[in-house]
C-alpha cells in the first residue's frame, strides 16, 4: 500500500487508547467510532469500553504477543510504536508498515498514572512506589508527539471534546494546534518524570549538583496577588516529594494567606529552627525585626516584640513551640498578620482568634530537608546553590586577649546566629539571648553597624552593666567597626574574619578591651 493511499478518504483511521483517569473516555471513544475509527485499547480501558458495548481491538490482537512482566511492557512493542512514530510522508516508513501489516495510528489518547500523590504520602516502600511508574505510556505520548504533523496526542481528558468537535467538521487538526498537544504532551511527561527523580534523588549518592537538572512543580494554591496587586502569584510544592515545610502549613483561622506572608513566613521559619530552647522570631517583609529564646515561650515572645516594636507591627511571628496561652497573652494586644507554630494549646487558639486580621498557621514541622537548595531567578536562567548550613570542621576561636565570659559567650552565638539570617550587610546588637536591634541589607558594612548601634540606643537607651551588649556580624569586621562598637560599650563581637584588616581589627579589640571571636565562617544573604 502506497503511503497516499493511508491518507485517501475513507480509510480507517486508527486510535489508541490507555488511560489511567477514564473521565470522558467512553463518550470520546464513541464519537470516534462514529467517525470510523478503529479503537485499539488494552488493560483497565478496555474493559472499560467493552462494559459500555463499545467495539476495540485488543492490542494483543496486534501484537500478537502475550503480556509479558505482568503487562509493563505490553505497549512497548515495535508494531505498536510504529504506527505512532511513522512519517507518513516517507515512502519507506509507509512500505515498512505495509510489509509488516502494521496500521498507521492516528491519534494517541494516554494520560498517566496520579504517581505524585503516591510518592508523596510516604506510605509505599520505594519498591512498591515503583510498582506505579508507567514506562509504557511516557514511552506513547513521546513518540507520538515527536510525530504531531500525522498523529494528534491527547494527555488531558478536558482536550477530548474540543478535538472531537473539529474532527467531526470533516478535517483533521490543523498542525498549530497539534503542535500545542504535542508541546502538553512533553510537559507531561517532564514533570512526571522529573517527580520520580524527585522521589529518588533524597538517597545520598546522588550528585547534588548536577549538569542537568528540571524541577517539577504543582500548583498548591493560587494567592491573591504577588508582592504588589498588580502582580499574579501561586504557591508550588515539589512534586513528588513528601509534604513538608510551608507547603505542610495549615491555616487554623484567618484570611487566606499572601505571596508577602509566605516570604516572611519562611525566614521567621528559618530562624526559630536555629535554636534549641523555646524561641519567637518577628519577621517583616522578610526582614528579622525581633528574636528572642527563653526558658518559656511567653517569655520568648514578649522580649522579641519589644526588641523593636515599631519594626514588628504587621510582621510574622513564628515559634518552635506550641503557642500556650502565655504567649497567647503576649501577642494578644499586638498587631501581628500571621502567627506560624508547630502547635496552639485550645487556650491560645480561643484568646487569638479575637484578634482582628491575624492568621494562625500550624506547621508540624520546622525541619529543613538536607537535600533542598536554593533557588532564585535571573534574567534567562536560575541560580542554584546549598543551604547556608556550616561546612563540617568549622570552630569559632577567641582572638583577643580578653576572652568572652560564658554569659557573652551565650549571647555571642544567639546573635551570630540572627545576622545569618538578615540580608547583607547585617549587624545584630544583642543583649543575652535577646535582640536589641537588627540592621541588615546595607551595602556599606559601617552603615549595618552604624545604624545597629543607633537603633539599639534609641529602643533601649538604659543597659544594664549585669548583661553587656554584643555586636555581630555576617561577614568580616574593619577597624572602622571594631571602634564604632567600643564607642557604643559594645562588650563582645563575633564577626567570620578572613579579612586583609583582622590584624589591625584585631589590635584594635585589643586595645578597647573587647573579647572578638572569629567564626570562620561567613552568611552573606541578598
Amino acid at each position: 500500500m502506497s503511503p497516499q493511499d493511508w491518507e485517501a478518504p475513507g480509510f480507517p483511521k486508527t486510535a489508541l487508547l490507555s488511560v489511567a483517569d477514564t473521565t470522558g473516555i467512553v463518550d470520546f471513544a464513541r464519537g470516534l467510532s462514529a467517525l470510523g475509527y478503529r479503537i485499539l485499547s488494552a488493560g483497565g480501558t478496555a474493559k472499560t469500553l467493552q462494559q459500555e458495548g463499545i467495539l476495540f481491538q485488543d492490542v494483543q490482537e496486534l501484537t500478537g504477543q502475550r503480556d509479558l512482566c505482568a503487562g509493563r511492557v505490553r505497549l512497548l512493542h515495535p508494531r505498536i510504536l510504529a504506527g505512532i512514530a511513522a512519517d507518513r510522508q516517507d515512502g519507506a516508513h509507509m512500505r515498512d508498515l505495509d510489509r509488516e501489516g502494521i496500521p498507521p495510528i492516528d491519534l494517541v489518547a494516554v494520560n498517566l498514572y496520579p504517581l505524585a500523590g503516591v510518592l508523596e504520602s510516604g506510605q509505599m516502600t520505594q519498591k512498591e512506589a515503583m510498582e506505579f511508574v508507567d514506562a509504557g505510556g511516557c514511552a506513547l505520548l513521546l513518540a507520538a508527539a515527536r510525530n504531531f504533523r500525522h498523529v494528534i496526542t491527547l494527555c488531558e481528558p478536558k482536550d477530548y471534546s474540543s478535538v472531537l468537535a473539529t474532527l467531526r467538521l470533516g478535517r483533521g487538526l490543523i498542525v498549530e494546534r497539534s503542535q500545542t498537544l504535542a508541546a502538553k504532551a512533553f510537559y507531561c511527561v517532564s514533570y512526571y518524570d522529573a517527580t520520580v527523580a524527585q522521589y529518588l534523588s533524597h538517597l545520598p549518592s546522588l550528585e547534588h549538583l548536577p549538569d542537568e537538572m528540571i524541577v517539577s512543580l504543582k500548583k498548591a494554591a493560587d494567592l491573591s496577588y504577588g508582592e504588589n496587586p498588580h502582580q499574579r502569584a501561586a504557591l508550588y510544592s515539589l512534586s513528588g516529594a513528601r509534604p513538608w515545610g510551608l507547603n505542610a502549613a495549615k491555616l487554623l483561622c484567618g484570611k487566606p494567606l499572601s505571596y508577602n506572608h509566605y516570604l516572611s513566613m519562611d525566614r521567621a521559619v528559618e530562624l526559630v529552627g536555629e535554636f534549641s530552647l523555646p524561641a519567637c522570631a518577628i519577621v517583616k517583609y522578610g526582614i528579622p525585626a525581633g528574636v528572642a529564646v527563653s526558658e518559656r515561650i511567653g517569655e520568648a515572645a514578649r522580649q522579641a516584640y519589644d526588641a523593636d516594636p515599631p519594626a514588628c507591627v504587621g510582621g510574622v511571628a513564628a515559634f518552635n513551640r506550641e503557642v500556650d496561652l502565655d504567649a497567647a497573652r503576649a501577642l494578644a494586644p499586638e498587631y501581628l498578620e500571621c502567627i506560624l507554630a508547630p502547635e496552639f494549646s485550645s487556650d491560645a487558639i480561643d484568646v487569638l482568634k479575637a484578634k482582628k486580621d491575624v492568621r494562625l498557621v500550624q506547621l508540624p514541622s520546622l525541619l529543613l530537608s538536607a537535600h533542598e537548595s536554593g533557588i532564585t531567578t535571573v534574567s534567562g536562567g536560575v541560580l542554584i546553590q546549598d543551604r547556608d548550613t556550616p561546612p563540617a570542621g568549622a570552630v569559632a576561636r577567641v582572638v583577643t586577649k580578653t576572652p568572652p565570659s560564658e554569659g557573652l559567650r551565650a549571647a555571642l552565638e544567639f546573635s551570630w546566629r540572627v545576622a545569618k539570617h538578615a540580608a547583607t550587610h547585617a549587624a545584630v546588637v544583642g543583649r543575652g539571648t535577646t535582640t536589641m536591634a537588627i540592621a541588615g541589607g546595607q551595602p556599606c558594612r559601617l552603615d549595618a553597624v552604624r545604624l545597629a548601634v543607633v537603633k539599639s540606643q534609641e529602643r533601649h537607651p538604659v543597659v544594664s552593666p549585669l548583661q553587656p551588649m554584643v555586636l555581630a556580624s555576617d561577614g568580616a569586621l574593619g577597624p572602622q567597626e571594631i571602634r564604632e562598637a567600643a564607642e557604643a560599650n559594645i562588650a563582645a563581637v563575633i564577626q567570620p574574619g578572613g579579612s586583609s584588616d583582622d590584624r589591625e581589627s584585631v589590635a584594635l579589640a585589643d586595645e578597647f578591651g573587647l573579647a572578638m571571636i572569629f567564626t570562620g565562617v561567613r552568611h552573606f544573604r541578598h
